[in-house]
């Protein structure tokens, strides 16, 4: 039996073949990508970012350790103290077993570990002066609390890169896995429109010429059209369909890619956002010459508080003590009291005028937001030995002379309110004499109105504790014995921002 000879194979044939193979290989890339995509998100989802909240949770736990280390000792002290100890104990080997993939984070960790606990078994147990000191953003950065903070900064700064680096990876490789989708489209396409002209030529055209032959033997039969070639307009159909699923990924992965630069962005802007707000807040800058002044603030929540303090040294030899509360705390109680203290220190830089700074404060409220701001503005001169005083409804001051007598220093103004449109006289200024051995003391209403086990602090017991000071108290002396009698008292700290902020004539 003669051997047929078999012919080359037809170019349909080849573009046919060449069609499913980019298909399949396209379809085993696209699995492979996805895979490693699907990795990549894991990997961010299940170690970087639980990584990065526990650091928060961490450094939330570390500074609760130290506020109790700040307070007097008493119950709640102990109660602080004990919890964050326990938070510490919990967070601190998570955050080992989260980064111990990684060797530079896992070394970073060991770091904060290891500081963190120093730290904390470090404490003094009786020396009180030593305690505070230990707790401190002062000394060195080889131990205590800076040394925490440090480490705990370098970490935030490890797992933002490596987030931002993961971020990316993924973004390339959703990328990739879009080309890999659009080949296939691309082969499915092919291979569609070749096996439609296949069964055309093959089929759909062999049964139209019989369909004319038969009406040509049987011209009087009733045959219905067979409609055959109308099945053609399927292929463009289906062309369409798979156009508008590939524009439909190609529209998801775009905006998915533009909510990770963002989400990646808002985790590497905020934590230094926060911080930079809290210390614009709470800085005290340089007083002028003879005078000593010391403030500290203490939020209710976080590290944002509607109260602000300032110390300014002014144009004319005077010293400018600037302290307001701002209603309610938190983010929105922030914000207006920066703004509140930018304006203040700005005017009073220009001027040295009180009153004019006053004014200035007030057009920064908006009219539309409900909250207000009382302030109280003092000037120290060692020139004239005069202590002036601006009252806009504030806590009225506390004033220790030399003798241990205590006066209060009465408001000279009402507070700033966006309804209430101030007038010439609305606000004054007032003076006093001040002399060395003297001590100013200006404080929020989240110490005086503060409560505790046994109902409101009081001003009577700041009156006291002042009076109770031995001759000669600095102003740093001061603000800490006061802090440390709220914390023997029991005050719930937070329950409102406390500040305190004193000064005198060396």
């Amino acid at each position: 039996m003669p051997l047929r000879t078999v012919g080359p194979p037809s170019l349909p044939a080849l573009v046919l073949s060449l069609s499913a193979l980019v298909a399949g290989a396209s379809a085993a890339g696209g699995y492979l990508v996805n895979e490693r995509h699907e990795n990549t998100v894991r990997h961010l989802e299940q170690r970087i970012r639980p990584a990065q909240g526990t650091l928060v949770q961490a450094r939330a736990a570390v500074g609760d350790a130290r506020s109790a280390c700040l307070a007097q000792d008493g119950a709640q002290a102990d109660t602080l103290r004990t919890d964050a100890r326990g938070r510490l104990a919990r967070h601190l080997p998570e955050l080992r077993d989260l980064t111990a993939y990684h060797p530079q984070l896992a070394a970073t960790a060991a770091d904060f570990d290891r500081s963190t606990n120093d730290w904390l078994n470090g404490l003094p147990a009786e020396d009180r002066a030593a305690a505070l000191a230990a707790c401190t953003t002062s000394g060195t950065d080889r131990d205590g609390y800076p040394a925490v903070h440090r480490h705990a900064d370098r970490l935030g700064a490890q797992l933002a890169a490596e987030a931002h680096r993961t971020t990316a990876d993924a973004t390339r490789e959703g990328r990739a896995l879009l080309l890999y989708l659009l080949l296939l489209c691309g082969g499915l396409v092919v291979l569609a429109g070749l096996t439609a002209r296949q069964i055309t030529r093959r089929l759909l055209t062999p049964l139209a010429g019989i369909e004319q032959r038969l009406r040509q033997d049987a011209p009087a039969a009733d045959v219905p059209p067979a409609g055959v070639p109308g099945s053609a307009p399927a292929v463009p159909a289906a062309l369409n369909r798979l156009a508008h699923a590939a524009d439909t990924l190609r529209g998801r992965l775009r905006t998915a890619q533009r909510q990770a630069r963002r989400d990646q962005q808002a985790l590497v802007q905020n934590g230094p956002c926060v911080q930079g707000l809290g210390a614009i807040l709470a800085t005290r800058q340089r007083s002028g010459s003879g005078v000593t002044a010391h403030g500290e603030l203490v939020a209710a929540e976080g590290l944002l508080a509607g109260d602000y303090l300032g110390v300014l040294a002014l144009s004319d030899g005077s010293t400018a003590l600037l302290l307001g509360d701002v209603s309610g705390h938190g983010v929105e109680a922030a914000l207006l009291a920066v703004q509140l203290k930018c304006a203040l220190r700005g005017s009073l830089r220009t001027a040295a005028d009180p009153v004019a700074a006053v004014r200035a404060a007030w057009h920064t409220l908006d009219p539309d937001d409900e909250h207000f701001s009382t302030l109280v503005l003092a000037r120290l001169d060692p020139r004239t030995g005069r202590l002036g005083w601006l009252n806009a409804g504030h806590e009225q001051p506390f004033l220790r002379r030399a003798d241990g007598t205590v006066e209060r220093l009465a408001p000279t103004g009402p507070l700033l309110h966006p309804l209430i449109e101030p007038d010439a006289d609305s606000w004054g200024e007032r003076s006093t004499p001040f002399r060395p051995g003297d001590l100013l003391l200006l404080c929020t209403d989240g110490l005086t109105e503060g409560r505790g086990p046994d109902g409101e602090f009081g001003e009577r017991r700041v009156a006291e504790l002042l009076a109770g000071l031995p001759p000669g108290a600095t102003p740093a002396e001061a603000v800490r014995a006061l802090y440390a009698g709220a914390e023997r008292f029991g005050l719930d700290w937070r329950r409102d921002d406390v500040t305190v902020l004193a000064a005198d004539l060396n």
